[in-house]
């Protein structure tokens, strides 16, 4: 079961987001109603749609479960429930990916607890300038985490050890393979420490990686083998079969997000026999999606109103032309930086940020930044084949790809269109949220019309180039 937020925290957050119980406009063209809520709202229901302050305060609950998963997935070391609560409170706010790769992350993993109120008081700025809402928002989680709860815990707590652990090593639950990012385990990973029968394998990792892997399955209840230090097809077999219990995405490979579950199933206690809730499986709701990226990434449309007739660059529209704004627009709404498109265009203009009609990324990828929170732009050209892998690595990740597509009807362009890649269906085909129309949205509706393979818009897509945005680390 996932740990909750508690009451000082649900305050908190309703303090800060207010309470509206008839649906609005945010400000940045996004539907809300209740305390910030927009998933199960849309424009048509501006005005329109109301509903009761116990109903906000369900949606509160539905919408915090994001986040609490989120800090429990990259938050090593324990907590008690006003740590916790306020961890869920700024992840609510700024979403998960900016705890995953903030230096907050980082310190408290190491057991820094006082590092937590400085560095929540960095995140203040919003295109550039520090907002005092931010300010007061950040002070007061500051103060909660640093509050007394009933089951406070010695903040010199040490995880649970791995069974390979000697009981006088003080490591953590998140060393070795688990805490090294840059080495994704797969079959024929061989530690220097196999047996030597195994050596001749084709990739040999730091000493004890794959024997720690090995036991880990044995302490998860997906084992009764001894550990061999090779990572041969058993160790694969064994390895898919919990990526699926876990409902990430069954790769065979120990990536990122493998390792996030490994270090929450060891932390809360979860196993083969004990899973966590079914219902926290994201997705379950979709049939035929494989993977999506969550937090979600908002979906816009160039044609909306709102936006729609802006001039885009020197003589066209978003309306017209606007595909690749709307699509820089949902990107940075990924990492926090939210913006309509038209808000999007308005910095854009103010900053030098086109040539002709044609966006200027590096610029657009400054929206919003802070000293902390800079993203960095790449460009990948190749075979549908390569882009197509890239597009998928990206999204086992939990990381969006801009598409450059082309409908094929014009021998003289290169690419047509431009869609954000969010999430992979069962047969292997990428879902999208596409600006080109109110009904693109990927994660509302991932039928066919908003799978790039099988989309008949245009009589169909096919990717010929990618752009996205990463943060600087």
């Amino acid at each position: 079961m996932i740990r909750k937020i508690n009451d000082a925290g649900l305050a908190l957050i309703k303090k800060f987001e207010g309470l509206r119980l008839t649906c609005y406009d945010d400000s940045v063209g996004i539907a809300t109603i209740g305390y910030g809520h927009t998933r199960t709202v849309d424009f048509s229901d501006i005005g329109i749609k109301s509903i009761t302050e116990d109903q906000a305060e369900t949606l509160l609950k539905k919408d915090a479960d994001s986040s609490e998963r989120a800090v429990e997935r990259y938050i090593s070391v324990q907590l008690n429930d006003n740590q916790f609560a306020a961890l869920v409170c700024f992840t609510f706010n700024l979403g998960a990916g900016s705890l995953k790769d903030s230096t907050l992350r980082r310190k408290l993993n190491t057991g820094d607890y006082n590092c937590v109120p400085s560095e929540l008081a960095r995140w203040v700025k919003a295109g550039g300038q520090t907002l005092s809402g931010l300010v007061k928002r950040r002070s007061a989680e500051g103060e909660l985490f640093m509050s007394s709860a009933d089951d406070a815990v010695d903040n010199n707590f040490t995880s649970p050890r791995r069974l390979d652990i000697p009981e006088d090593n003080h490591e953590d639950i998140a060393s070795g393979y688990l805490s090294d990012n840059t080495v994704e385990l797969e079959r024929g990973s061989v530690d220097d420490s196999g047996a030597a029968e195994y050596l001749h394998l084709n990739q040999n990792v730091p000493d004890g990686y794959v024997v720690a892997l090995q036991n880990d399955f044995i302490a998860l209840g997906y084992s009764d083998t001894v550990a061999d230090g090779a990572f041969g097809v058993n160790t694969r077999t064994t390895l898919m079969a919990l990526q699926q219990d876990a409902t990430i995405n069954v790769s065979g490979i120990v990536d990122n997000n493998t390792k996030d579950a490994i270090i929450l199933w060891l932390k809360d206690g979860y196993t083969r026999h004990n899973l966590p809730d079914s219902d926290s499986n994201i997705v379950e709701y979709q049939p035929g999606v494989k993977q999506m990226i969550f937090p979600s990434v908002p979906h816009f449309s160039q044609g909306d109103p709102r936006w729609g007739s802006r001039m885009l660059g020197r003589s066209s529209s978003i309306s017209k032309q606007g595909c690749a704004i709307s699509s820089v627009a949902m990107m940075l709404g990924f990492y926090g930086r939210h913006c309509n498109p038209g808000q999007l265009d308005e910095f854009l203009d103010a900053n030098n940020g086109y040539s002709g009609n044609s966006v200027i990324w590096g610029v657009a990828g400054q929206f919003n930044e802070s000293d902390g929170d800079k993203l960095k732009y790449s460009r990948k050209t190749g075979s549908n084949k390569k882009l197509l892998k890239i597009i998928k690595d990206r999204i086992k990740k939990n990381l969006p790809t801009m598409a450059r597509v082309d409908y094929g009807t014009d021998s003289n362009l290169i690419y047509n269109h431009f869609v954000v890649c969010v999430g992979v269906s069962d047969d292997g085909d990428i879902i999208m949220n596409d600006p080109a129309t109110r009904y693109g949205d990927g994660y509302k509706n991932a039928g066919s019309e908003n799978i790039i393979q099988k989309t008949t818009r245009k009589n169909s897509y096919k990717i010929v180039g990618i752009d996205y945005y990463e943060p600087v680390n």
